[in-house]
């Protein structure tokens, strides 16, 4: 599909341009978009000349559209070449500081939304293969159960076939397990990216916000379509046979893989692009141009909650319950206030943990090997120590 805006070949910028179109040979944007990256539009800005394309693309689509030997290397010179000239046009004719920042701005917030809808993508795919793994799980266990079932009751000759489908099942229990506790990571890690970016974007509005005064005047986005955001919804399976068992857990492993691959390949730190133009104005007019909603606030507000002010009066409430019963200890329960020290310190503690944003596992560890140290520490103070001084010489 040909770039919708006219190309101005009169600038270095617009002979770069042709020279992409000539090179790409009139391929679609989505398909540039799927193997390359970046939105459909972004390659659009790229192939009218709007837009600087990154130095490193040029080189990928000379490799990927032209065979190897002296005419690729021709073609390579030939685009740093052209992409040279069109950075040193745009550097002249760059707008002032603050616009540039205003542009920066809004870029980093469309790309923060990008990734808040595509992680909301993963969470409901990891959402969708624990509903579906429930069934397979409960499955799978009442299979092993009929198993050890059979093996009790059978001859020898039905004892060898029960042993080598209880192994079976076992086998494919544990292939279930792994993949539902894969799942749920999945899962925790996309919501912590979904809150991640949120505050990028709560941040990137409020500094767009602050450069629109300043720059009101000064840049004008037209406005242009924004492309849809496809979401894949699985239906979750209530009744499983042995029929299509395997195929369907592959197909779950398969989507696991590709959901942490691309979990992996955000979390690594971008390469340094130049600075680029909004790649879908509608963004800023439809969703976040708008001042910030009663919504955002509160998400704000629920963030700051719980990384900062929520930790402070739970930490101080485990403290006070555990000097409590230490002081209960010396009274006239003695040794036996671990007891409701167990009760009414460990969860509390258990939950200052997770306030303080410690993950569910380490929380789950730390807070019982605390709880037993200081539990440890409080019985070897009932025994009859000497007083200081009194030792045998």
């Amino acid at each position: 599909m040909a770039p919708q805006r006219g190309i101005d070949e009169g600038t270095a910028g617009g002979q770069l341009a042709v020279f992409l179109v000539e090179l790409t040979r009139q391929t679609p944007v989505r398909e540039l978009s799927d193997r390359f990256g970046r939105s459909s539009s972004t390659w659009g800005n790229y192939l009218n000349g709007s837009t600087l394309i990154p130095r490193q693309l040029v080189g990928r689509l000379v490799e990927s559209f032209t065979p190897p030997g002296s005419t690729r290397n021709t073609k390579a010179v030939h685009g740093l070449e052209l992409w040279k000239a069109a950075e040193a046009e745009r550097r002249a004719g760059r707008s002032p500081s603050a616009g540039g920042d205003l542009v920066r701005g809004r870029q980093r917030r469309d790309d923060a939304l990008q990734q808040v809808v595509k992680y909301r993508a993963v969470a409901a795919n990891a959402e969708n293969h624990l509903a579906e793994l429930r069934p397979m799980l409960a499955y799978t266990q009442s299979r092993l159960e009929n198993a050890v079932l059979q093996l009790r009751l059978g001859d020898e000759r039905e004892r060898a076939r029960a042993e080598r489908r209880l192994g079976q099942a076992r086998e494919r229990l544990g292939r279930v397990r792994v993949q539902q506790e894969l799942a749920r990571r999945r899962r925790m890690t996309a919501e912590e990216q979904q809150e991640f970016w949120m505050a990028e974007v709560l941040s990137a509005q409020e500094e767009i916000s602050r450069l629109e005064r300043e720059v009101r005047d000064l840049v004008v986005v037209p406005p242009g379509p924004l492309e849809p955001v496809g979401r894949d919804a699985a239906d979750a399976v209530d009744a499983v046979d042995d029929a299509d068992f395997e195929a369907r857990l592959e197909h779950i492993t398969a989507e696991g893989l590709e959901d942490e691959a691309l979990i992996e390949e955000d979390l690594r730190p971008p390469p340094v692009d130049p600075v680029q133009p909004l790649s879908s104005p509608a963004l800023d007019k439809a969703a976040l141009d708008k001042p910030a909603t009663s919504g955002d606030r509160h998400l704000g507000q629920i963030l700051v909650w719980r990384r900062l002010v929520l930790p402070i009066p739970l930490l101080g409430v485990t403290g006070f319950l555990y000097w409590a019963c230490q002081g209960a200890a010396f009274s006239r329960i003695g040794g036996w206030a671990v007891v409701p020290a167990t009760v009414l310190c460990l969860p509390v503690l258990y939950g200052s943990l997770r306030a303080t944003t410690v993950r569910k596992l380490p929380a789950r560890i730390a807070a019982p090997l605390l709880h037993i140290a200081w539990s440890a520490l409080l019985v070897l103070d009932q025994l009859p120590w000497p007083p200081p001084g009194t030792g045998v010489r």
